[in-house]
């Protein structure tokens, strides 16, 4: 029985070699162009789920926009988002500016509805 754990642990740590990386896309997305897709998907899914989407600008918030906005196809996205997966160091950075840019628009947001209410109490 000690025989067939020792045996199954190799094979397993064998099989976790990392030899299979990812390659990359014929047609890569420059990180700065991922760091746009993913804010403007941020942004879609936020709208669409606070239920304020105007029904005449309802076609804006699918992927298609995205495609069409950027000049790729979904099988183009997908393989560079695994691409990307397989890079953390790279993608830390690509969601780290992402944390900036959303907390830029908030703070934006937060200052245009402290305007309004001083000047609804003036």
């Amino acid at each position: 029985m000690r025989n067939y754990i020792y045996l199954f642990l190799i094979i397993c740590c064998l099989a976790c070699d990392g030899s299979t990386p990812v390659e990359p896309p014929a047609e890569k997305i420059t990180p700065e162009m991922m760091e746009d897709i993913f804010y403007d998907l941020m942004l879609m899914k936020a709208i669409k789920n606070s239920s304020y989407v105007d029904p005449a600008y309802e076609e804006y918030f699918t992927d298609q926009y995205i495609y069409e906005k950027y000049g790729i196809d979904s099988l183009q996205l997908a393989q560079n988002q695994t691409y990307y997966a397989q890079k953390p160091k790279l993608m830390k950075k690509i969601f780290d500016k992402l944390e900036i840019r959303s907390k830029k628009a908030e703070d934006s947001v937060d200052t245009i509805i402290k305007r309004k209410k001083q000047k609804e109490t003036n």
